[in-house]
Protein backbone atom coordinates (compact mmCIF):
# COMPACT_ATOMS: atom_id res chain seq x y z
CA UNK A 1 0.00 0.00 0.00
CA UNK A 2 1.43 3.14 -1.64
CA UNK A 3 0.39 6.47 0.93
CA UNK A 4 0.38 9.47 -1.06
CA UNK A 5 2.44 12.05 0.76
CA UNK A 6 2.17 14.82 -1.67
CA UNK A 7 0.26 17.39 -0.16
CA UNK A 8 -0.22 19.41 -2.94
CA UNK A 9 -2.46 16.48 -4.75
CA UNK A 10 -4.67 16.17 -1.97
CA UNK A 11 -8.29 16.56 -2.07
CA UNK A 12 -9.89 19.78 -0.98
CA UNK A 13 -11.71 17.78 1.64
CA UNK A 14 -8.65 15.81 2.86
CA UNK A 15 -6.66 19.09 3.71
CA UNK A 16 -9.72 20.84 5.36
CA UNK A 17 -10.18 17.75 7.07
CA UNK A 18 -6.30 17.67 8.62
CA UNK A 19 -6.90 21.59 8.95
CA UNK A 20 -9.67 21.08 11.45
CA UNK A 21 -7.09 18.51 13.14
CA UNK A 22 -4.10 21.00 13.24
CA UNK A 23 -6.07 23.40 14.93
CA UNK A 24 -7.99 21.30 17.75
CA UNK A 25 -5.30 21.39 20.16
CA UNK A 26 -5.56 24.82 20.02
CA UNK A 27 -9.62 24.78 20.64
CA UNK A 28 -9.46 22.22 23.44
CA UNK A 29 -7.09 24.34 25.48
CA UNK A 30 -9.68 27.00 25.25
CA UNK A 31 -12.28 24.70 26.07
CA UNK A 32 -10.50 23.37 29.16
CA UNK A 33 -9.55 26.75 30.37
CA UNK A 34 -12.97 28.25 29.96
CA UNK A 35 -14.56 24.82 31.44
CA UNK A 36 -12.23 25.20 34.31
CA UNK A 37 -12.62 28.89 34.95
CA UNK A 38 -16.60 28.42 34.84
CA UNK A 39 -16.47 25.61 37.41
CA UNK A 40 -14.04 27.88 40.00
CA UNK A 41 -16.90 30.91 39.33
CA UNK A 42 -20.27 28.98 39.27
CA UNK A 43 -19.76 25.51 41.92
CA UNK A 44 -19.62 27.88 45.07
CA UNK A 45 -22.60 29.56 44.18
CA UNK A 46 -24.40 26.71 43.65
CA UNK A 47 -23.06 25.24 47.11
CA UNK A 48 -23.89 28.25 48.93
CA UNK A 49 -27.47 28.03 51.42
CA UNK A 50 -30.17 30.63 51.20
CA UNK A 51 -29.09 31.39 55.02
CA UNK A 52 -26.75 32.22 57.29
CA UNK A 53 -24.30 29.40 58.37
CA UNK A 54 -23.72 31.00 62.32
CA UNK A 55 -21.79 28.04 62.93
CA UNK A 56 -22.35 24.40 65.54
CA UNK A 57 -24.57 24.75 68.96
CA UNK A 58 -24.97 21.66 71.44
CA UNK A 59 -28.01 19.79 71.67
CA UNK A 60 -28.41 21.81 75.12
CA UNK A 61 -28.69 24.89 73.02
CA UNK A 62 -30.85 23.37 70.75
CA UNK A 63 -33.21 22.37 73.61
CA UNK A 64 -33.78 25.75 74.92
CA UNK A 65 -34.35 27.49 71.88
CA UNK A 66 -36.85 25.07 70.14
CA UNK A 67 -38.40 25.16 73.84
CA UNK A 68 -38.29 29.25 73.45
CA UNK A 69 -38.85 28.87 70.24
CA UNK A 70 -36.56 30.09 68.79
CA UNK A 71 -36.48 27.86 65.86
CA UNK A 72 -38.74 27.93 62.70
CA UNK A 73 -37.03 25.24 61.09
CA UNK A 74 -35.42 21.79 61.34
CA UNK A 75 -33.83 19.83 58.86
CA UNK A 76 -33.02 16.19 59.79
CA UNK A 77 -30.16 14.30 58.02
CA UNK A 78 -28.63 11.35 58.75
CA UNK A 79 -25.64 12.17 61.18
CA UNK A 80 -26.75 16.32 61.62
CA UNK A 81 -29.70 18.51 62.10
CA UNK A 82 -29.75 21.52 60.76
CA UNK A 83 -31.61 24.46 62.61
CA UNK A 84 -33.21 27.78 61.31
CA UNK A 85 -33.34 30.50 63.60
CA UNK A 86 -36.93 32.55 63.32
CA UNK A 87 -35.07 35.47 63.39
CA UNK A 88 -32.38 36.26 60.85
CA UNK A 89 -32.74 32.80 59.26
CA UNK A 90 -29.27 31.81 60.95
CA UNK A 91 -28.29 28.38 60.16
CA UNK A 92 -27.20 26.01 63.50
CA UNK A 93 -25.59 22.93 62.51
CA UNK A 94 -25.94 19.96 65.94
CA UNK A 95 -24.36 17.03 64.91
CA UNK A 96 -26.76 14.15 66.38
CA UNK A 97 -25.86 10.08 65.53
CA UNK A 98 -27.86 8.65 68.16
CA UNK A 99 -31.53 7.75 67.09
CA UNK A 100 -32.81 8.17 70.72
CA UNK A 101 -32.06 11.59 71.02
CA UNK A 102 -32.82 13.01 67.63
CA UNK A 103 -36.53 11.33 68.23
CA UNK A 104 -36.29 13.54 71.63
CA UNK A 105 -35.37 16.67 69.99
CA UNK A 106 -38.25 15.94 67.14
CA UNK A 107 -41.17 15.46 69.90
CA UNK A 108 -40.25 18.39 71.49
CA UNK A 109 -40.07 20.17 68.27
CA UNK A 110 -43.32 19.05 67.50
CA UNK A 111 -45.21 19.81 70.75
CA UNK A 112 -47.81 21.97 70.73
CA UNK A 113 -47.86 25.27 72.49
CA UNK A 114 -51.18 27.80 72.30
CA UNK A 115 -52.35 25.70 69.52
CA UNK A 116 -48.88 26.01 67.56
CA UNK A 117 -46.08 23.47 67.29
CA UNK A 118 -42.72 25.03 68.92
CA UNK A 119 -41.19 24.33 65.03
CA UNK A 120 -43.33 25.38 62.38
CA UNK A 121 -41.30 23.08 59.71
CA UNK A 122 -39.55 20.16 60.14
CA UNK A 123 -38.06 18.03 57.17
CA UNK A 124 -36.69 14.58 57.74
CA UNK A 125 -33.78 13.76 55.12
CA UNK A 126 -32.11 11.29 57.31
CA UNK A 127 -33.09 8.77 55.42
CA UNK A 128 -32.21 9.92 51.66
CA UNK A 129 -29.26 9.09 50.16
CA UNK A 130 -27.11 12.55 48.66
CA UNK A 131 -27.92 11.69 44.48
CA UNK A 132 -25.19 13.18 42.63
CA UNK A 133 -26.86 14.64 39.10
CA UNK A 134 -26.97 12.22 36.59
CA UNK A 135 -24.93 14.81 33.80
CA UNK A 136 -22.39 14.79 36.17
CA UNK A 137 -20.86 10.83 35.60
CA UNK A 138 -21.57 11.59 31.87
CA UNK A 139 -19.92 15.07 31.70
CA UNK A 140 -17.03 13.54 33.41
CA UNK A 141 -16.77 10.21 31.29
CA UNK A 142 -17.15 12.78 28.33
CA UNK A 143 -14.45 14.90 29.18
CA UNK A 144 -12.20 12.10 29.71
CA UNK A 145 -12.96 10.79 26.35
CA UNK A 146 -12.34 13.97 24.51
CA UNK A 147 -8.82 14.73 26.42
CA UNK A 148 -7.73 11.43 25.99
CA UNK A 149 -8.69 11.89 21.97
CA UNK A 150 -6.76 15.06 21.83
CA UNK A 151 -3.86 13.49 23.05
CA UNK A 152 -4.00 10.63 20.82
CA UNK A 153 -4.39 13.99 17.69
CA UNK A 154 -1.50 15.79 19.43
CA UNK A 155 0.92 12.55 19.35
CA UNK A 156 0.07 11.41 15.64
CA UNK A 157 0.29 14.84 14.13
CA UNK A 158 3.78 15.23 15.16
CA UNK A 159 4.88 12.16 12.99
CA UNK A 160 2.68 13.18 10.29
CA UNK A 161 3.90 16.88 9.81
CA UNK A 162 7.29 15.79 10.18
CA UNK A 163 6.99 12.84 6.96
CA UNK A 164 5.37 15.81 5.16
CA UNK A 165 7.91 17.79 5.67
CA UNK A 166 11.02 14.98 4.66
CA UNK A 167 8.98 14.18 1.53
CA UNK A 168 8.33 18.04 0.74
CA UNK A 169 9.44 17.45 -3.05
CA UNK A 170 9.06 21.92 -3.23
CA UNK A 171 11.51 22.31 -0.75
CA UNK A 172 15.60 22.02 -0.78
CA UNK A 173 17.47 19.73 1.56
CA UNK A 174 17.79 22.95 4.23
CA UNK A 175 14.82 23.83 4.41
CA UNK A 176 13.54 20.73 4.79
CA UNK A 177 16.13 20.05 8.22
CA UNK A 178 15.35 23.44 9.72
CA UNK A 179 11.14 22.23 9.14
CA UNK A 180 11.97 18.78 10.73
CA UNK A 181 13.21 20.92 13.48
CA UNK A 182 10.65 23.57 14.18
CA UNK A 183 7.76 20.88 13.90
CA UNK A 184 9.86 18.39 16.25
CA UNK A 185 10.20 20.99 19.11
CA UNK A 186 7.66 23.22 18.48
CA UNK A 187 5.09 21.02 16.79
CA UNK A 188 1.88 22.58 17.94
CA UNK A 189 2.90 25.98 17.50
CA UNK A 190 4.54 25.36 13.97
CA UNK A 191 1.59 22.75 12.45
CA UNK A 192 -0.71 25.76 11.96
CA UNK A 193 1.91 27.44 9.54
CA UNK A 194 3.02 23.96 7.84
CA UNK A 195 -0.30 23.16 7.01
CA UNK A 196 -1.08 26.67 5.49
CA UNK A 197 2.05 27.06 3.30
CA UNK A 198 2.50 23.21 1.98
CA UNK A 199 -0.87 22.04 2.46
CA UNK A 200 -3.36 24.55 1.91
CA UNK A 201 -1.58 26.70 -0.09
CA UNK A 202 -1.38 25.83 -3.96
CA UNK A 203 2.50 26.05 -5.07
CA UNK A 204 3.01 27.96 -8.32
CA UNK A 205 4.14 25.14 -10.76
CA UNK A 206 7.23 26.66 -11.05
CA UNK A 207 8.65 26.64 -7.44
CA UNK A 208 9.97 23.25 -8.05
CA UNK A 209 13.94 22.39 -6.46
CA UNK A 210 15.84 23.18 -9.92
CA UNK A 211 19.35 20.69 -9.48
CA UNK A 212 22.28 22.00 -8.92
CA UNK A 213 23.50 23.71 -12.14
CA UNK A 214 26.58 21.87 -12.93
CA UNK A 215 29.63 24.02 -13.99
CA UNK A 216 32.34 22.67 -17.07
CA UNK A 217 35.29 23.03 -16.30
CA UNK A 218 37.48 23.84 -18.98
CA UNK A 219 40.60 21.22 -19.34
CA UNK A 220 43.65 22.41 -19.91
CA UNK A 221 45.66 21.12 -22.54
Amino acid sequence: MNLNWDSQSWKKSTKILLGIVTIWPFLYIGLFVLMVFSMMLFLPRAETRSNRNCGNVDLLQLDHKIENGDIKQLTLKPDEIIAVDRIGDCEFTITVTNRSTRDEIVRKAREVVNGQPRVASIEDKSTEEEKVPAFLPLGFFGFFAVHMISIVIMMALLPLYIILAVKNKGLDETTRIVWVVLLATMGMLVNPVYWYLYVWKKRPASAQVAPSPSVDIPSVS
